[in-house]
This record gives C-alpha cells, sequence and structure tokens, in this order.
C-alpha cells in the first residue's frame, strides 16, 4: 500500500510540476518570481541550476559506507504527525490566498501554522515518550560542490540590476537581512524539508516526500506572485518554485545536513550580486 501510494503521489507531484514547466515553454509566458515587481524570466531558468547543481550531486557519493543510515528511525506511527504538518502547510498557503499576504497577516500566520503549531505537537509527542529520531547526518565535505554549481549558474542567470536595500543604514540593513533570513530561509526549510519532508518520507517513501513538500512549499508564492487567475498562478509557482523546491528535497534526501539548503535559500532571499551592482 505505501509503495502504491508513494509512487502515485510522486507521480502527480512531479508530473504537475514538469506539466507546468512544459505550458510554459510552449506557450512563451515568463515565469513570475518575485513579489517586488511584475517582471518575469523564461521557463528554463529555474531548470538551468537545478541541473547543474543535480549532475554534480549525482558525482558526489552521499557517504562513506561508514557514516551510517541515510536517516533515523521513524516511530512506530509517524502519520499523526504528518497529517498535522501537511494540514499546517496548505493552511498557510490558503491563508495567504484567503486573507492577503500583507502584513502583519503574512507574520502571524507564518509564525502560528509554520512554527508555534508543529512545536506545541512535537512538545507533546515528547511528553507522551514518542520522541521523534535526529534525522541528521554528517556528510562532511560532499554537499559542497552541489552547492557550489547550483549558485555559480544561478548567479550567472539572475538580475543584477537592482538592490533592494540601496539607501538603507548598514545596521538596518543588516537587521533586514537577518530577520529575512530567519523568517524566511530558515523557517520555511526547517518547516518543509527537516520536518514535513521527513514525516512524509516515512510514510510515503523519498520521492513522494520530496514532490509533496516541493507542492505544498511552491503553494504559498501563488499569494505574493499571482494574478488572480488560479491555474496559471499555480501552474507560475509550480514551475519556478516547485522546480526548486524538488531540488532541496534531493539535497535533504541525500546529505541530511541542513546547512546547503540554508545557503542556496538565503542567496535567493538576497543576492549578493544585486549588492555589488548597487556599490
Amino acid at each position: 500500500m505505501r509503495t502504491w501510494a508513494g509512487w502515485t503521489v510522486a507521480a502527480l507531484g512531479i508530473g504537475a510540476i514538469g506539466a507546468s514547466s512544459l505550458v510554459a515553454a510552449l506557450s512563451g509566458r515568463g515565469l513570475r518570481y518575485t513579489a517586488d515587481s511584475m517582471d518575469t524570466i523564461p521557463w528554463w531558468q529555474p531548470w538551468a541550476p537545478v541541473v547543474a547543481g543535480l549532475l554534480v550531486t549525482l558525482a558526489v557519493p552521499a557517504r562513506n559506507a561508514a557514516d551510517g543510515a541515510d536517516g533515523a528511525e521513524a516511530p512506530p506511527d509517524p502519520r499523526p504527525q504528518a497529517w498535522i504538518l501537511l494540514a499546517c502547510g496548505v493552511a498557510f498557503a490558503a491563508g495567504l490566498i484567503v486573507l492577503g499576504p500583507e502584513e502583519p497577516t503574512y507574520t502571524v500566520l507564518k509564525l502560528a501554522l509554520l512554527l508555534a503549531v508543529p512545536a506545541a505537537v512535537f512538545a507533546l509527542d515528547r511528553r507522551w515518550g514518542r520522541r521523534w529520531p535526529d534525522p541528521t547526518s554528517r556528510p562532511g565535505w560532499r554537499p559542497v560542490p552541489a552547492v557550489i554549481a547550483y549558485l555559480v549558474v544561478y548567479l550567472a542567470l539572475s538580475d543584477r540590476s537592482e538592490n533592494f536595500l540601496a539607501g538603507v543604514p548598514l545596521l538596518d540593513a543588516v537587521l533586514l537581512l537577518l530577520v529575512g533570513f530567519a523568517m524566511n530561509a530558515l523557517l520555511e526549510e526547517v518547516f518543509y524539508r527537516r520536518w514535513l519532508l521527513t514525516r512524509w518520507h516515512a510514510v510515503l517513501g523519498p520521492w513522494a516526500a520530496v514532490a509533496l513538500s516541493a507542492v505544498v512549499w511552491a503553494s504559498w508564492h501563488v499569494a505574493i506572485q499571482g494574478s488572480g487567475a488560479p491555474l496559471p498562478d499555480a501552474m507560475n509557482v509550480l514551475a519556478n518554485q516547485g522546480v526548486s523546491g524538488l531540488f532541496l528535497g534531493f539535497l535533504w534526501l541525500r546529505y541530511r545536513v541542513m546547512w546547503p539548503l540554508l545557503v542556496i535559500h538565503g542567496v535567493w532571499n538576497a543576492n549578493p550580486l544585486q549588492f555589488l551592482a548597487g556599490a
């Protein structure tokens, strides 16, 4: 049952992402990639760094045979946490679409659904003796080439024309970057990859978990990058964030360490080339 359900979810999730990219390619429609403007990028731009990073990742062993298993064993029944986390992720995306992504709605929903509710569930489970084992590993240097390959291609293709912190005092800029990193890169990668993906890995298997986490993570971007047309908006985020989410999920499964995800996500949110362009 797990195998059938897992392959079904994996096929639907990865198929939706691939089909969205194909439609964008055939239609010639660009992908909106930021909430700050209506600018678009070509359909292949999210794929180029992913392909580069994936090829390097596959060429580098995940770990030595002596490094241990891929991850910690799941508790006897991982489904309660898996379903609660999935409900939180779906509720976050739906809440932003219904209520709007403006502040303080965005911050309140994000902290409540991606942090407070999961933390409360984990605390209750620990109190009842159902502690989830640490899923991390020690891959050493092995993730480094993949991160470098991804970022080299990503930065080579990224927009350098605008520095969003231009004119902001240095101390304020540093504070904004730190808060943005915590609220976006750190919180999202912990929730969608370390927590959500890991639980569904135990329920449905690896590829279903990667696909599910990528789709749920991409879906909340509809609220900030959407045009009000549900189907085109969903296809836009699947062809952009969905593709990137598959890669981050694969990195997490392969190496079981958070820093590669945080570095890549942090660069998305604060492209260093923008600062050089505005210097």
